[in-house]
């Protein structure tokens, strides 16, 4: 029985289709999915014998994997994949040579409406079940949370931690110095937490730190776009995000509208505490400020 055989060749990437339909599958297909996310989309360009060897399942069960999304064949699934390899390591610069091909109204209307589209898509997306996993986790007082970006989405990291710390202690940005990523994973301890960003065309060292964290146990949340970083398979929880965008650089209206979620639930979630330290921290700035001014 197909998922949605009206969606197999939909716009967007299939592994958002994977990861909302997840809790659907039978538990021989959720070993499929879990495989093709281990390397997506690579896994899925292989053979169905290969694939199948890879998810401990018979070929059978692979073909029939493709078939439950709507895909005719396993040809058909794998030219969807093989098509979403380019997107996903496409640049700027690729980007901006489609968008010279194709006549668009680039007026502030139709950019609104493309940002407003993205973040309806990204909330529709988003199951309640991971942003409340992903708020326990944050609000863990035993866990020390790590949240780090690359070199756009280091500037989403900072907005982010910045807020945390206002609600929590226990708080660290790491920047995207070599020897701040260093420290910060030699001070990581089992069950810590780390927020990672990384977007297309992904950075080695984010995906990196984000390995080599989740082999100690700290357990990492990743946010990243519908094509996927190469880290989803190391991580505890993924939230995908619509980049959509009217230019031709990936957009982070949607990655910022998860973020301000996740601070609201948290803020929520940490309740009179949280209202102490940002009084705290609000008189003590207030402090610094006056003595700052009287010097």
């Amino acid at each position: 029985m197909s998922l949605d055989p009206d969606n197999a060749n939909e716009d967007g990437p299939f592994s958002a289709r994977l990861l909302v339909e997840m809790d659907a599958l039978t538990s021989s297909e959720r070993r499929v999915a879990r495989a093709i996310l281990a390397d997506y989309p690579m896994a899925a360009i292989d053979s169905v014998a290969s694939l199948a060897q890879k998810a401990g399942v018979s070929p059978p069960s692979v073909v029939r994997f493709a078939s439950k999304f709507g895909f005719s064949g396993w040809p058909e699934f794998q030219a969807v994949l093989r098509d979403e390899v380019s997107k996903r390591l496409a640049s700027p610069l690729s980007l901006y040579g489609q968008m010279n091909k194709v006549s668009r109204d680039l007026n502030e209307g139709h950019a609104g409406e493309v940002f407003i589209d993205s973040l309806a898509s990204t909330f529709d997306r988003l199951k309640d079940s991971v942003i409340n996993d992903a708020v326990g986790m944050l609000i863990d007082p035993k866990a020390h949370i790590y949240v780090v970006g690359g070199r756009f989405s280091s500037a989403l990291g900072v907005y982010f931690a910045t807020h945390l710390q206002m609600l929590r202690a226990g708080i660290t940005s790491v920047s995207e110095l070599p020897i701040q990523r260093t420290n910060a994973l030699l001070e990581m301890k089992r069950h810590d937490v780390l927020v990672a960003l990384d977007f297309r065309r992904y950075q080695r060292d984010t995906i990196d730190l984000g390995r080599a964290a989740a082999e100690n146990g700290v357990r990492v949340i990743l946010i990243t776009d519908t094509w996927l970083s190469p880290l989803v398979s190391d991580s505890r929880l993924v939230m995908s995000i619509d980049t959509t965008s009217p230019s031709p650089f990936d957009s982070f209206v949607s990655a910022l509208g998860v973020l301000e979620l996740l601070i609201s639930r948290l803020a929520e979630s940490i309740g009179e505490e949280s209202l102490e330290r940002m009084r705290a921290h609000d008189a003590l700035n207030q402090s610094l400020m006056m003595e700052e001014h009287q010097s």
